[in-house]
């Protein structure tokens, strides 16, 4: 038993290890003399609702099951503009119910920009106030690196990159550059004796992230969230705050608060959500959605006769 454990966790560091050096190559970029101290504006005040948004909580997302989901957001901006997209994400177990491969990207958005939102961002008077774009490609490997019991909480980590495959970011909807992220969260179930709520998860997480913001330097960014998950008997609500903090202080400390509803319909899950912009993140967001989870791995978990 202690054998299997040990080649098991040497197998997860070394896919972390691995995913860390490919994120750290595809973010590099070349150095050159520059005014560090002038402001670049690309962080998250400045651009789109899907540019770089604050990361869902890892918490206990590490799942056993292929899971697809399908998401239509709105977004209001305190600025008078509006945002349309659609949200398509895919998670893998890679395996191993402990570790799973994470696809996730707005597919096309639409969106209207108005005469406040251009000067704030700013953008060129001429760009076009209507438009559509094919959002970021984010890709995540997230492996659980211990299983909680009665006394310890479960603990996960996380390694993503944001690519750079936007093909038009004069409409300041895409940052149109590199970066990644990587993250480690604790969360605990706590079994509540009453006849309405049954349980009720409390997770935290920190790390760390960062994107180029010009062609000789990147922001570096202290990530951070807390969630609280509340369990009845056919429904689940869920309430986090997340953010991090860049190190320009120039609209790159984004803070947002959401809350999550869902009900699990045996394989399917339909959801909405609203997340409100707290700081440097100016959009309100409503969402519903869908998902749907297929046990694949569940032929290699049957003993052999």
């Amino acid at each position: 038993m202690f054998l299997k454990s040990y080649i098991y966790n040497k197998r997860c560091v070394s896919l972390l290890l691995w995913a860390f050096f490919a994120f750290y190559a595809l973010a590099q970029t070349t150095l050159s003399h520059t005014d560090r101290t002038a402001k670049t504006h690309v962080a998250p005040s400045y651009f789109g609702p899907n540019a770089f948004p604050v990361p869902d909580m890892l918490d206990d997302a590490v799942s056993s099951e292929l899971e697809v989901k399908l998401r239509g957001d709105w977004f209001r901006g305190d600025y008078g503009d509006h945002t349309g997209s659609l949200m398509a994400s895919l998670r893998v177990p890679v395996f191993t119910p402990r570790a799973n491969l994470v696809l996730w990207m707005p597919v096309i958005e639409g969106y209207h920009l108005s005469t406040r939102w251009m000067e704030h961002a700013p953008i060129d008077p001429s760009t076009p106030r209507r438009g559509n774009a094919i959002g970021t490609l984010f890709i995540s490997t997230d492996i659980l690196l211990m299983r909680e019991n009665a006394r310890r909480p479960a603990m996960a980590v996380r390694a993503g990159m944001k690519s750079a495959s936007e093909d038009d970011w004069t409409a300041a909807r895409y940052y149109d550059c590199p970066g990644y992220f990587f993250d480690m969260a604790f969360g605990k179930d706590f079994a509540i004796r009453s006849s309405v709520l049954q349980s009720l998860r409390i997770g935290i997480s920190g790390g760390f992230l960062c994107w180029q913001t010009d062609n000789a330097r990147q922001n570096d960014a202290t990530m951070y969230a807390l969630k609280a998950t509340a369990r009845f008997r056919h429904l689940c609500i869920t309430q986090d705050i997340r953010g991090y903090f860049g190190w320009e202080k120039d609209g790159d400390c984004p803070a947002v608060m959401k809350t999550t509803v869902e009900s699990r319909i045996k394989r399917f899950t339909p959801f909405a959500e609203y997340q409100k912009g707290l700081h440097d993140y100016p959009f309100q967001q409503f969402s519903v959605g869908i998902k749907a989870n297929f046990d694949i791995l569940s032929k290699q978990r049957r003993p052999k006769k």
